[in-house]
Formats: structure tokens, C-alpha cells, sequence
């Protein structure tokens, strides 16, 4: 039986078309998540995930029922987050690998987080997937409260993603991007940022976020997001959020199957560590982290093994020189 994502594009029988348009990539990141063991303190193994399962092509997202799956259309692997480096991973040497193909963590010769170590800046300056496709071509999608840049700034503080805009040029979206369409909120839904923003933010379905994601994949090569509230609840050991996070981008991802237009995008999805896939610890994990590769571009994903082999095979299929 054909997954809901291969009946709308008719890729039963093949990979999605290719060539036709120019290539875009939807690069979802999401914070925290690890291919952890089947059990109870991992909600991936409380939730059913029609849309994770679709992508896939029903290969488990919990290591128990994990096959790695190289198809047409469809790369779905663990990759390793350690980046050989001692110690557990952490977000600001983990984020700072995956948007540049430089191993941060050893540059740094440790894991850092949660902010880029100093050793990562210039080489998010230079090398990060913003810096390399520039504003014309970038977009990241995740809008912002003004409280957020004002305390960012107050602090010199900027998270990866955010730095690397402020470093490339491209913008930080607002809460008027996302009013407007032209942005999405970290929680997708913006429930959780109606909460800490300091105006009305109107909540919308996971399906409108999916459509504000498709709008901008026609106007950019390629468009990031970033979903930390899987990490948070990891590190609050909350099964509920964590079961929540998993439903609301279930939901998203199904959505995703009639926003995007799969003759041209490819959708990458991946972590920075492992965390929210073992609640029994408070901690990030050493488990290593799914990517997930759907769309023309897919098999350019198939051989990788760890962080830095992400942002050259994104810009291998926008049809740039990662070197």
C-alpha cells in the first residue's frame, strides 16, 4: 500500500520529477531528537506517527525498528552526533556543524552549548548555508517576539540560526511575517508563543504553517526551520510535551505532503543531539540522530555518517560547490 505522501506525487513507481523547475530545500530542524531505544520514558514509542512513518517509508524512528532506507526519492539513516569528540553533544557545536560542514565541536575541542563556542562564529560568518546562498536565496522562517531581540541583543546572545542571519544578512522574521504569511512560529501552531510574546499572536493548524512553509520555498532556494521544543521537553523529562511536540509535527508533516511541490523540493530533516528520546534523563544523550531526506534530491543524503555531511549535500542539490 502506497504511504500517504506516494499517493498524492505518484512516486510508487519512481522518484518525484526532477529538472523541471529549480531546485529548493526545506531544511526542518529539529532540536533534540535521538534514535533512542523502544520503551516508556521514549514517546516516539506512545505516539503513532502517520506522517514520521510516511517519509520514512514505515521505518521506525525508534532504533529497535530502524532499517536504514535508500530509495528514489527517500534516504532515511542515523547519523552520528558526537563528531568524535569526548562527552555529550550539545546544541551550540551541534547546530554550528550542521549549518556549515565544519566539525565545530572539534575546532572547538569540546561540545559547547547552548550558544556558538567563539571558535564556531567565523566559520558561521563565512561558511554556514546562509552565508553561502545569501539572502536572495536564504530564508529562515522561524518568527521572533520583540522581547527576543531585545534581550538578544542587550546580551550579545544569538542562537546559531539567528546569528547565522544576522552574520549573512538574511532576515529574522517578526511577528508581522507571521501574521502576514511569511513566517511560521517555532511551535508551529504559535500557541506557545502566544504565550510569551508580549502582543496578541493569533494560533493557526499545523496545515497553515505547512502552506507558509510552501510560499516560501517558492520564493527561496532554501528555507530553514527550527522546532526546539522538543529539546525543552527532554530536558524537563514532560512526557505529555513531549508526546505533544510529536503530534503537532506529525500533523505538520502530513501537511507537508499537499503544500510543497515535490517536483522541485526536497525536505531534510535532522538533529543536533539526542535528548527527548529518553525522558528517563534530563540530559542529552550520545544516541545518534535520524535524517530524514524526501523529494529529487534524496539520494545525495545516503552516504552520510555524521553532522558535517548535511549542509554539503544541501548545497550539492542546489547545485552548489560545498567545497
Amino acid at each position: 500500500m502506497l504511504s500517504g505522501f506516494e499517493r498524492e506525487f505518484g512516486m510508487g513507481v519512481g522518484a518525484p520529477m526532477s529538472g523541471q523547475h529549480p531546485p529548493s530545500v526545506f531544511f526542518l530542524f529539529v532540536d533534540g531528537i535521538g534514535l533512542g531505544d523502544d520503551g516508556p520514558a521514549n514517546p516516539f514509542s506512545s505516539c503513532e506517527l502517520t506522517g514520521f512513518l510516511d517519509l520514512s517509508g514505515g521505518s521506525g524512528w525508534v532504533s529497535d525498528r530502524h532499517e536504514p532506507v535508500t530509495e528514489a526519492h527517500r534516504t532515511f539513516r542515523c547519523i552520528d552526533a558526537r563528531l568524535g569528540v569526548d562527552g555529550l553533544p550539545q546544541s551550540g557545536t551541534g547546530q554550528s556543524t550542521l549549518f556549515t560542514g565544519v566539525n565545530c565541536a572539534a575546532l572547538a575541542g569540546r561540545h559547547w552549548g547552548p550558544f556558538p563556542h567563539s571558535s564556531s562564529r567565523p566559520i558561521l560568518a563565512s561558511q554556514s548555508l546562509f552565508a553561502r546562498l545569501g539572502p536572495e536565496h536564504a530564508a529562515f522562517a522561524n518568527a521572533y517576539p520583540e522581547r527576543f531581540f531585545r534581550l538578544s541583543a542587550e546580551r550579545n546572545r544569538w542562537s546559531t540560526t539567528t546569528r547565522c542571519c544576522l552574520d549573512a544578512g538574511v532576515t529574522i522574521r517578526t511577528l508581522d511575517h507571521l501574521r502576514s504569511g511569511e513566517a511560521i512560529a517555532a511551535d508551529l501552531t504559535g500557541q506557545g508563543l502566544a504565550r510569551v510574546a508580549e502582543t496578541r499572536v493569533e494560533p493557526v493548524s499545523e496545515a497553515q504553517a505547512a502552506r507558509a512553509i510552501a510560499g516560501l520555498c517558492v520564493r527561496h532556494a532554501f528555507v530553514a526551520a527550527e522546532f526546539f521544543h522538543t529539546d525543552k521537553a527532554g530536558h524537563a523529562q514532560d512526557m505529555e510535551a513531549a508526546i505533544r511536540c510529536l503530534n503537532s509535527l506529525d500533523r505538520f508533516l502530513q501537511a507537508l505532503a499537499t503544500a510543497l511541490d515535490w517536483s522541485r523540493t526536497t525536505l531534510v530533516l535532522t538533529s543536533d543531539h539526542g535528548n527527548m528520546e529518553d525522558l528517563s534523563v534530563r540530559t542529552h544523550t550520545l544516541h545518534p540522530v535520524p535524517l530524514l531526506a524526501y523529494g529529487a534530491g534524496a539520494t545525495r543524503f545516503a552516504s552520510i555518517e555524521d553532522l558535517t555531511g548535511v549542509a554539503p549535500a544541501i548545497l550539492d542539490v542546489l547545485g552548489r560547490n560545498p567545497a
